[in-house]
């Protein structure tokens, strides 16, 4: 559709402030489709929790679901002094993690959120980058400063890992469940280097 072209057309040239009046049917399939053609993170707001979460689902139909993240807002109000749920924290850190990620354009995220959810504050880019570090095979790190590391920045020494957010410790083996994966990992050392 020319329409179409000409959007995308000034998306990618950043000329001005494009508009589109779309059919509520078809806002999943234009998202989508723009997504895919521009390949550059997008962020859609909503105005309601169960718009976004309603969109994110008609999303999936579209995209690879990997790509597509939805921001969920925290369980307890900001002025409210109770946990949020431990699966909504790990949600927000997920989405945080893929917009901080520095990954190729091919995985740059759709993130789905609502407004509510991005009134909560949310830890500074610059402390939530400083938390990253990459841990390759061969390389010399001391075990101890390796937990302590992770300890400082909010995993928990368990007997086992069960649940994002925890590690473990056993002789020259360390066990560890980051937030933004699916499963564990082990590091097994041989004295300081990563065996």
């Amino acid at each position: 559709m020319p329409a179409y072209h000409q959007l995308v057309d000034e998306l990618k040239r950043r000329n001005g402030n494009p508009r589109v009046a779309v059919l509520d049917a078809a806002k999943p399939y234009l998202v989508a489709a723009l997504y895919l053609n521009l390949k550059l993170p997008m962020l859609i707001i909503t105005a309601q929790p169960e718009n976004s979460k309603k969109l994110y689902e008609q999303l999936l139909t579209w995209c690879n679901s990997t790509q597509i993240k939805l921001f969920p807002e925290p369980d307890a109000l900001p002025y409210q002094r109770i946990a949020s749920a431990a699966s909504t924290e790990l949600e927000r850190l997920q989405v945080l993690s893929a917009l901080a990620n520095r990954e190729p354009p091919s995985s740059a995220p759709l993130i789905v959120t609502s407004a509510p959810a991005l009134m909560q504050k949310t830890t500074p880019y610059s402390d939530f980058a400083a938390t990253h570090h990459t841990i390759k095979q061969g390389m010399d790190i001391e075990p101890f400063k390796l937990l302590s590391r992770w300890e400082a920045i909010g995993y928990r020494m368990e007997n086992i890992v069960e649940v994002p957010g925890t590690i473990s410790h056993r002789g020259g083996i360390i066990d560890i469940y980051p937030a933004t994966n699916n499963l564990p990992a082990r590091l097994e050392f041989f004295g300081n280097t990563i065996d």
